[in-house]
């Protein structure tokens, strides 16, 4: 008897489920969990940056992404600067003491990830732009359904 295939969906839950348990697995001992590591790595990567540029990035709604910004404000991992570009606005990076504590749980997610590179059957690049082409599709269909 032949299964009928799953919808693409399907298989990005499975494949969101089976990255969170590996990250989580590994992850435990670390100073930030998976989910707060993923903001500190983009306010890192991309800051200074405005939330909103931020929450874009990340693909999350804003009042999310604060959830995490305003706790990482609060334990002095981020600060606020001036926006010059747009004075409603203000722009977000790490502090030394941010970018202490994403150094510390970097080690640890560096594991993780030489994990599953070392299984993947496919050339890296060739999984990362698909993964970009998979999200930039969602982000489009997300404005398109509302």
């Amino acid at each position: 008897m032949s299964r009928q295939p799953t919808s693409l969906l399907f298989d990005l839950f499975v494949a969101g489920q089976q990255a969170r348990t590996l990250l989580s697995r590994v992850m435990g001992p670390a100073p930030l969990r998976p989910d707060q590591y993923a903001v500190y790595s983009a306010v890192l990567e991309f800051g200074p940056v405005t939330p909103t540029e931020l929450a874009r990035l990340l693909g999350m709604p804003l009042t999310t992404l604060l959830e995490y910004t305003h706790p990482m404000e609060h334990l002095k991992h981020a600060r606020r600067l001036v926006n010059a570009r747009d004075q409603r606005s203000y722009l977000l990076e790490l502090t030394a003491s941010g970018r202490e504590v994403h150094r510390r749980t970097n080690a640890v997610f560096e594991v993780a990830s030489a994990a599953l590179l070392a299984r993947l059957e496919i050339p890296e690049l060739e999984a990362r732009q698909t993964l970009r082409a998979i999200a930039k599709a969602a982000a489009a269909a997300n404005e398109a359904v509302g």
